[in-house]
């Protein structure tokens, strides 16, 4: 067991490190293209992030703005408001309850 142990732990040399014949170290290198696909990637991803920061901010903002208006209903009419958190949720503005079938967006179905 004590050798496996050592076996496993020893430091074995690292080999040559030879190219075979007719290649040269700059051939084995990313270069110039390797790093335009990089910046290409970091710039996008840059974009990307910038982009979902914005729309989550927007979320963000809308419901704060349905909350706002739902206590100013709330306070107006001294009853439950339709974006209010103790309404029932066919209340809310994205959940109408909708009777022809024709008139309901099935867009975000597969989510529910």
């Amino acid at each position: 067991m004590n050798f496996l142990y050592s076996l496993a732990t020893a430091v074995t040399p690292a080999p040559e490190e030879t190219l075979a014949p007719g290649v040269a170290a700059e051939d084995v290198t990313p270069g110039l293209l390797g790093f335009l696909f990089t910046l290409f990637m970091v710039i996008a991803i840059i974009f990307l992030i910038r982009d979902m920061t914005k729309r989550i901010r927007r979320v963000r903002y809308r419901e704060q703005v349905i909350a706002a208006e739902g206590t100013a209903d709330r306070d107006a009419s001294g009853s439950e408001a339709p974006g209010s958190p103790d309404a029932p949720r066919t209340a809310l503005h994205l959940d109408k309850a909708v009777d022809d079938p024709a008139d309901r967006d099935s867009t975000w179905d597969h989510l529910r």
